[in-house]
């Protein structure tokens, strides 16, 4: 009996685990480029729990005898709930990535960047226009010896809507997080977006932006600011986080 416990434990752990990467809410916890190391303990723990299953019946009689007279089944109970418990935290819990919330408490700035380990600056120049996510435009910002060249420039980045008493009516910051290993380590960034109606937008709401940069400043800071033409709601991206290489 209870090695089927066991069986059935690990191979759960192991479809639930199988599970968070066929429907792309994996990415809303870890940096895309550990996605296989996720896949291979999936396979793992069901490779473990089909071996307990499937082992032959007089080895389930002699590993029970052994575990009675070592009296480790406390240990094991505990074990098997320790893997049990995400698995339930997961299934009650609804998937979904950070937010404006994950925000109060954590200063965005372009200094964000030093704990977000950036791509190198090389790597964002040669990256097409139309292609830069906020992260690449604020690496290429702070890399710049003037600012002012950014002025006039077409620009369009989705992210998070966030704001707090620091932004005047006509403002937010069009957001996202920068995960290097995971959602434990996110640094928030964004770029501070005027728009006149500003105010019509929901705190967390998804949003691709169009506009210009014009070189700027937020709390002291230079950064690029983006002269809003156009802002459209739209759908969570199939990867909410930004990755650093």
């Amino acid at each position: 009996m209870k090695s089927t416990v066991k069986a059935l434990t690990l191979i759960s752990m192991g479809v639930f685990l199988y599970s968070r990467f066929w429907n792309g809410k994996l990415f809303f916890y870890i940096n895309e480029r550990f996605v296989w190391l996720t896949i291979f303990a999936s396979a793992g723990f069901l490779l473990i729990g089909l071996s307990y299953r499937y082992r032959p019946q007089q080895a389930h009689h002699h590993d029970e005898q052994d575990q009675a007279e070592h009296s480790h089944g406390q240990t094991s109970w505990l074990g098997l709930g320790i893997i049990l418990l995400p698995i339930i935290l997961g299934l009650l819990v609804p998937p979904k990535p950070l937010g404006a919330a994950a925000m109060v408490n954590r200063e965005v700035s372009i200094g964000s960047l030093t704990s977000a380990a950036a791509p190198e600056a090389d790597d964002v120049l040669t990256k097409p226009k139309a292609d830069k996510n906020v992260l690449d435009w604020l690496i290429e910002f702070r890399s710049s010896p003037n600012p002012a060249a950014f002025n006039d420039e077409p620009v369009k980045v989705i992210g998070f809507v966030y704001r707090d008493d620091r932004f005047e009516q006509d403002k937010f910051m069009v957001s996202r997080f920068v995960v290097s290993c995971c959602a434990a380590d996110a640094a928030p960034l964004g770029l501070l977006v005027h728009w006149p109606e500003s105010a019509s937008l929901a705190d967390d709401q998804w949003v691709e932006v169009s506009g210009h940069l014009q070189a700027g400043e937020f709390g002291g800071e230079a950064m690029p600011i983006i002269m809003g033409e156009s802002v459209i709601s739209t759908e969570i991206p199939e990867r909410p986080y930004l990755y650093p290489f």
